[in-house]
Formats: structure tokens, C-alpha cells, sequence
């Protein structure tokens, strides 16, 4: 298989392209995912320093440098723009989509090829990962291709392919860590045991010079890390972000063993019809399809290994959803019932109508101020409106999942665009307003003060990547500016209130009176430390 793949229709890249890079400038960053991504990238320009990553005063040791040096490159073209920060997610999903189409225009023909790739880059929850500043677009882009060779090296070994596989690696472990290695080698083992295939399972294993190019790739990285951070980055990037978040639920991220098999008809949607048609090739997986074997012991691998886990998030299970989309695209005709196909879409576009009325009902179990103030200013934009845009959508998917000219995978395929364009367009916009529009609007006033500004008992990163600068966190001086909640401010009549949005202020710091002690203590921050899940 080659990097740009033969053959490759022209028609299919504009479309990969346009359902990646689909209104990538039309919302702000998320906190803080998106924000501490971001920040910690535009910080190292700052400090000066592209080895550790930070987050003001504090280390960031939750995921490897290669996301952070990628979206270097880009702000470094295109400048500090909040799209910037979102391209080398966007290109890891077409990189992604092509990789399947490579290999299945090899493996089994361009029909499917076209077909896979187009419902790659369709499916909620691929579209939405590489639509977002975060190392899991990437991640999954170096997973699927990593993977999708050791099966053509299964087909065909040969010596190049293995320094291929083990390269991909060594990008992965500078990615997101060990789960770059052990997901493949897990695969890989189970694979080619089942065919009792030892040989040729060990002569990849001890690969001895594919090991070194993996080193070669990670290691300089990790140990110049290491230097610079010693036990510090042992225990916070290993321990913390990779063992516990195996053995505990980290920040609230729990759920039972059935969290992924019930998230998965939506990570997939609009295909979640497909993928119960193609649950019967398990069978042939099991008595003589090689490929199909190959498929559904990945697939299988990663469903197991994080329902395991006791940190759960939803986009872990996209680490398995490549085989998903090769084995629906594979399966697409077996689909019959047009009313099954379009269950999951009306459930979707259903849910979104109600979000009027569900945001009351979710306001009044919230506890969390910020929270209960984001979800007022979102009954402004998902209003009435916003639900007959949605009921729009729905009927227009409905029309063409029913509609007996177009074959039913290709009516889901058309309604793929359709929640695309509204995820895009108008639903992303709103809930993106709704949080993050007091934050950016602070940070456009805080500009126009030209001055340092003091972070205070927040932690909204995406703030700096606005203001284009580091905020400290420390208490406030007679004069200086901070950038905080105005309800976890104490003695609210020491400041004068410059800006406020919300919940989201911008504060000075009163000047002592002309009998007050000729030196003052630096006034503590205004209240406890917010958490990072905010």
C-alpha cells in the first residue's frame, strides 16, 4: 500500500475533505480539552520551550509532545487562530479515511473502498474527533493504519512493511503513550494464534531493527522529558494519565461494562442499522474469513480492554471503529429494511427537537454555578428555532432513507451529510456560545487594557489562547487585573468589576487606603482552585 493511494477518485477526496474541515472556524475552543491542547501548545512559543508542556505554572503531563509540535507547525503558518489549532486533527481524518480506502481498494475492491472511506468520515463520532485540538484524532489516524498493515503484512510479509508498522508506532507512543504498542501487539497475537501462525508472529515481534526505528522515533523525546522533569513526569504521565486511568475513574469518568455497546449506534450514527446487519459475520469470522477474523478481533480487543478500564470516555471506543467501518461498508447491501435503517436517525434528530424543553428539566439537577449559568444562556440559542431546524433535518434524512430510488446505504449516506451540516452548523455554534462566549468576550476586553492579567481560582485555558498570553495564578496587588468567577469572589467590595459576563469577570483589585500600612501583603486568591473538568 502506498501513501496516496491509487485510483483514489477525485470526487471522494473533496468529499472526505469538505466532512472534515466542515466549519472548523465557526465555534470556539471547549474547555478544557480543546483549551489546555491549545494553550499548552501556544505557551511553549511563549516560554520558549518545545519539551514540556504547560498550562501557566503547572506541568501538563497528560499526553506525549507530537500534538503539541503539530499544532505548533500550524499556528506557526496560519497564526493563533482557533482553526489553527484544529488541523492536524482535521488532516489525521482524511489521512485516516484515505488509509481505509487504501486498503480496502487492495484487500477488497473499490466499490467498498469508496464506501468505506465515505463512511469514515460520515460517522458522528470519527467526524466530531477530528473536528476538535486534541491528540485523538491523530492517535486514531496512527492506530487504524498501524493496524490495517500488520493485516497486509499477514497477507503479504515482507521486511519494508514491518519498518512501517513499527514506525507508526513510534509516532503513536509520542502520541498518546503505551496504547500505541499494546493495542497493536494484543491484535496482532490473537490473530495470528488463532491461526496458530507462530512463525510469522515472532519474526514481527523480534523484529529487532523495526524496534530500534520505534525507539529511534519515541525515546529521545521521553528521556530529554525525563531529564527535564524527573520522577515528576514518572509519576504524572505514566502513573497518573496511563495506570490509574486503567484502575480508577479518573475525574468522574465512570460507567458499567455496558457503557460502549450503548454510546456505540451513536458514535456510528447514522449507520447504527448497518452495523446490527453486520453482526451475523461474526460466523464467517469465526469458520473461514480471514479479514472478517482479522476485523472483529480488533474490534473485540478494544470493546474488552477499556470496558475493563475503569476510566471511561466515549471516544476510547473509536480506537475500534475502523473494523466497524470496513465490515458495515462490506455489508452495506445486506441492509433491507429502510424503517430499521431509519430508527437511529429520527432518535437523533428526535432528541434534538426536545433539547428545548430537556434544558429546564437539566438546569434544575445542576448544582455547579457555572454550569447552571451555561445552561441558561443555552435556552437562548437552542430554542425554538433550533428545534425546527433539527425537525427539518429529520424529516429530510427520514424522506431519504425512505425513498425506494436510492439504495438504503446511500440514503444514510446522504443523511450523514444532513447531520454533518446541522452538527456543524447549528448545533456545535450554539453549545459553544453557550459556554464559551463569556470567556472569549473577556479576553477581547482584557486585550484592550494592555496589561498583565492575573488568573484567579479558574481554570479556563482556552482564555489565554485568546488573550494570546500566559495568565499567572496568584493572589492580586492594589491595581493589577484578574480573570475569574465572580461567585467565588470574596470581599467583592475590595474590587472594582471591569467586565463580567455571566459568571466570568474581569476584576481590579482596589487601591489601599492613604492610612492603610505603609507595606501590604499581596491579597490571597479569592477562593479555592477550580478543577480541571470544568
Amino acid at each position: 500500500m502506498k501513501l496516496l493511494p491509487r485510483n483514489l477518485p477525485l470526487g471522494l477526496l473533496v468529499f472526505v475533505v469538505v466532512m472534515f474541515a466542515l466549519n472548523i472556524n465557526g465555534y470556539l475552543l471547549f474547555d478544557h480539552d480543546e483549551g489546555a491542547f491549545s494553550e499548552a501548545t501556544r505557551g511553549m512559543f511563549e516560554r520558549g520551550d518545545f519539551i514540556t508542556t504547560m498550562l501557566n505554572d503547572r506541568m501538563r503531563f497528560d499526553k506525549p509532545i507530537l500534538i503539541y509540535w503539530l499544532q505548533a507547525a500550524s499556528i506557526s503558518l496560519f497564526g493563533t487562530e482557533v482553526w489553527a489549532f484544529r488541523v492536524p486533527s482535521m488532516l489525521a481524518g482524511i489521512g485516516w479515511s484515505l488509509a481505509v480506502f487504501a486498503f480496502c481498494r487492495f484487500h477488497i475492491g473499490r466499490n467498498t473502498a469508496v464506501a468505506a472511506a465515505m463512511i469514515c468520515a460520515g460517522a458522528l463520532g470519527i467526524n466530531m474527533i477530528c473536528h476538535v485540538a486534541t491528540a485523538d484524532a491523530l492517535l486514531n489516524a496512527l492506530l487504524a493504519s498501524t493496524l490495517l498493515l500488520i493485516y497486509h503484512y499477514s497477507e503479504k510479509p515482507s521486511n519494508h512493511l514491518l519498518y512501517a508498522i513499527y514506525a507508526l508506532m513510534g509516532l503513536g507512543l509520542l502520541t498518546k503513550g503505551p496504547v500505541a504498542v499494546l493495542i497493536p501487539l494484543m491484535v496482532a497475537g490473537l490473530y495470528f494464534g488463532w491461526a496458530r501462525r507462530w512463525q510469522d508472529l515472532f519474526r514481527a515481534l523480534f523484529f529487532v531493527p523495526g524496534w530500534i526505528v520505534t525507539l529511534a522515533i519515541a525515546a529521545p523525546w521521553y528521556i530529554l522529558e525525563y531529564m527535564a522533569q524527573g520522577q515528576a513526569f514518572i509519576d504524572g504521565f505514566f502513573l497518573k494519565h496511563n495506570v490509574n486511568r486503567f484502575n480508577n475513574a479518573m475525574e468522574g469518568h465512570d460507567g458499567g461494562f455496558l457503557f460502549y455497546p450503548s454510546v456505540l449506534p451513536f458514535v456510528v450514527a447514522p449507520f447504527g442499522a448497518l452495523l446490527l446487519r453486520m453482526l451475523p459475520s461474526v460466523r464467517d469470522a469465526i469458520r473461514m474469513d480471514g479479514l472478517n477474523r482479522f476485523l472483529w478481533i480488533w474490534f473485540l480487543v478494544v470493546l474488552v480492554l477499556f470496558s475493563l478500564a475503569s476510566t471511561k470516555l466515549p471516544h476510547y471506543i473509536l480506537y475500534g471503529s475502523t473494523p466497524l467501518v470496513i465490515l458495515m461498508a462490506r455489508h452495506r447491501f445486506s441492509l433491507r429494511s429502510r424503517w430499521l435503517a431509519a430508527v437511529l436517525p429520527v432518535l437523533f434528530f428526535g432528541l434534538l427537537m426536545a433539547f428545548p424543553l430537556l434544558i429546564p428539566v437539566i438546569e434544575g439537577r445542576l448544582t455547579n454555578p457555572i454550569e447552571i449559568a451555561t445552561a441558561q444562556r443555552a435556552a437562548h440559542y437552542i430554542n425554538n428555532q433550533f428545534a425546527m431546524l433539527a425537525a427539518l433535518a429529520g424529516l429530510a434524512s427520514l424522506a431519504l432513507i425512505l425513498w425506494r430510488r436510492l439504495a438504503i446505504w446511500h440514503g444514510l449516506m446522504a443523511t450523514a451529510v444532513i447531520q454533518a451540516l446541522f452538527v456543524w452548523a447549528v448545533m456545535v455554534p450554539a453549545i459553544s456560545d453557550a459556554q464559551q462566549l463569556p470567556v472569549y468576550e473577556a479576553a477581547q476586553y482584557a486585550r484592550t487594557l494592555q496589561q498583565p492579567i492575573v488568573t484567579q481560582s479558574i481554570d479556563m485555558p482556552s482564555f489565554n489562547v485568546y488573550l494570546d498570553r500566559v495568565t499567572v495564578r496568584r493572589g492580586l496587588q492594589p491595581g493589577e487585573v484578574g480573570f475569574g468567577r465572580i461567585d467565588r469572589i470574596r470581599d467583592l467590595e475590595r474590587y472594582n468589576v471591569l467586565f463580567q459576563s455571566g459568571l466570568i469577570v474581569l476584576i481590579e483589585l482596589k487601591p489601599e487606603p492613604v492610612d492603610a500600612a505603609v507595606v501590604s501583603e499581596p491579597v490571597a486568591e479569592p477562593s479555592v482552585e477550580a478543577s480541571e473538568s470544568e
